[in-house]
């Protein structure tokens, strides 16, 4: 396994990693939440509202507050977009709806350089090897620091784990919870049996590959179980839910 960076270090000694989203665009969000503590700040670009400019002023952020490590998801597996993504220096990308080996594959290969991938270099104007200051540091180490995740999300998926597990350059599979109920018509309904039985064959099947396991989780009683569970990272928190909390407890309060 990987060991450079703070969420790969943390699962190569064998530790639970936390993560937070950031739904939003805000740099201060990153600010606050980069010096919290967190293994892993995820920048949402699937279901968030930023942008690219403002995704490298959070990672700029980020980077200044401590040393989680920063990644972004992206709204698809568009080689266009993971290519400008790193570019910007991110350190890893999330993949949503991953169904297959063959699309994992892709996936690498729009994140690695030739020979072990496709991926276009532009050293002179990428922000990541410093606009060209130091192209060769960055192209010796980069693929030390790339984390690549696989967001397990549908029942085809799950069929498919064991071979997109397999598929050199995935660093990590992470289960989405909420695709994966509507995969199966059943959006949402996170206590109905078939979507139990199919997310803990999801969790189990991956633990059985030795590749990382990722999830969601909501409070600190349900990270610590799913914790116990096996997962290895948990995205237990996000900018936008801190702030509705917050806010929810102190008008609760005050209404009482």
């Amino acid at each position: 396994m990987k060991a450079t960076g703070r969420l790969a270090e943390t699962l190569a000694r064998g530790g639970k990693a936390t993560g937070c989203w950031l739904f939003s665009g805000s740099a201060e969000a990153a600010d606050i939440l980069g010096a919290s503590g967190f293994d892993m700040i995820l920048i949402d670009h699937e279901h968030g509202t930023g942008t690219l400019p403002e995704a490298i002023n959070q990672l700029r952020a980020v980077r200044a507050a401590g040393d989680s490590s920063a990644l972004i998801r992206l709204t698809s597996h568009d080689p266009a977009d993971v290519k400008r993504a790193l570019d910007a220096g991110m350190e890893g990308i999330m993949f949503p709806c991953v169904n297959t080996a063959a699309e994992a594959r892709a996936i690498v290969d729009a994140c690695y350089f030739p020979p072990k991938g496709k991926r276009g270099a532009g050293m002179g104007a990428t922000r990541a090897s410093g606009f060209g200051l130091w192209t060769q540091e960055y192209l010796s180490g980069f693929e030390q620091k790339l984390f690549v995740i696989c967001q397990i999300e549908s029942a085809e998926a799950v069929g498919n784990i064991e071979e997109i597990a397999a598929v050199d350059g995935v660093d990590m599979l992470f289960i989405g919870p909420a695709d994966l109920s509507g995969s199966i018509g059943k959006l949402g309904q996170f206590d109905d049996p078939e979507v139990k039985a199919l997310f803990e064959e999801a969790r189990d099947r991956i633990r059985a590959t030795g590749k990382p396991l990722g999830c969601v989780s909501k409070g600190p009683e349900n990270t610590l179980q799913m914790f116990a569970e096996g997962f290895d990272l948990l995205l237990c928190a996000s900018d936008t839910g801190f702030m509705a909390d917050g806010a929810g407890r102190l008008l609760d309060q005050l209404k009482t």
